[in-house]
């Protein structure tokens, strides 16, 4: 994991717990509690995730794709079915 990944993961973390302990202060009582905390977890991972990005944008993870080598072209050395 890179760094970026790891501080995503602990700001998610912390701001799905205060997403929880808000929802359980609230003065209502829910028949399902699991069907307001699902998504405002959601909510709160996808606020995470652009408040990371726009704190720490400099710090963009960029996937760096390996070129291919390119084959030789020249049927000549090559050897297959067929040929001895």
């Amino acid at each position: 994991m890179n760094p970026a990944s790891i501080r995503r993961f602990i700001l998610t973390l912390i701001t799905g717990y205060l997403a929880i302990f808000g929802v359980r202060q609230l003065p209502y009582e829910f028949e399902n509690e699991w069907f307001v905390i699902v998504p405002v977890l959601l909510v709160v991972y996808i606020l995470t995730i652009w408040i990371d990005g726009q704190i720490f944008s400099d710090d963009e993870t960029q996937i760096s794709v390996p070129k291919k080598k390119k084959l030789s072209q020249n049927k000549s050395d090559k050897k297959g079915f067929g040929d001895a």
